[in-house]
């Protein structure tokens, strides 16, 4: 019985310091359904999605947006995160009209935070919105007008650069306690 415990201690110590026992922080997504009307510009050929400046530290992008085009669609698409604020998906075949997309974000769910999403045909941004996560639901002013500092749109006033990659340290902390609790299971069995 006493094994068992000390096994369950080690499981449940790893657990903890992974940060995988905690429910208000970690990696949470959302699923979002595109649709765009064919006959004003054709297809979607890009979506950029920007976790916009003043978010709480630790709210990012975890993974790479994906993408489920409409039956007919263009199936070729090119999923990135050039730096953690920023996720991008590139269309390498004709585009899409319609599309689910699941965005991917890492930090406390009850954070609120501010995302941006624009969508492309070609080199001509088509639409573009503002969402407000706030804590527990999302607050979107479709099609919201994203101004500059002249008092016009321009695409360019977002941050495309690309990031280095930093270790989780969730991870890094997992390895410590499960080694230590490992090594106390060995020593353990090789005294009794």
């Amino acid at each position: 019985m006493l094994r068992i415990t000390k096994v369950w201690l080690v499981i449940c110590i790893g657990l903890i310091c992974s940060g995988g026992a905690t429910l208000a922080y970690g990696d949470w997504s959302q699923e979002f359904t595109q649709n765009y009307p064919p006959e004003e510009y054709g297809p979607f050929t890009k979506m950029e999605f920007f976790i916009m400046p003043g978010a709480p530290a630790g709210v990012s992008f975890a993974a790479p947006t994906s993408i489920s085009p409409a039956p007919g669609s263009s199936s070729d698409w090119v999923r990135t995160i050039p730096n953690s604020q920023y996720s991008l998906l590139t269309g390498t075949g004709s585009g899409a009209n319609t599309a689910s997309v699941t965005v991917f974000f890492s930090g406390a769910r009850s954070d609120t935070f501010d995302l941006d999403f624009l969508l492309w045909n070609g080199n001509t941004v088509v639409e573009r919105q503002e969402f407000q996560w706030l804590g527990s639901y999302w607050a979107s002013n479709s099609g919201t007008l994203i101004l500059n500092s002249l008092g016009g749109f321009d695409p360019g006033d977002y941050d495309r650069s690309e990031g280095t990659p930093t270790p989780i340290p969730s991870t890094i902390l997992f390895f410590g306690p499960t080694g230590l609790g490992f090594l106390l299971l060995k020593k353990r069995f090789a005294v009794a």
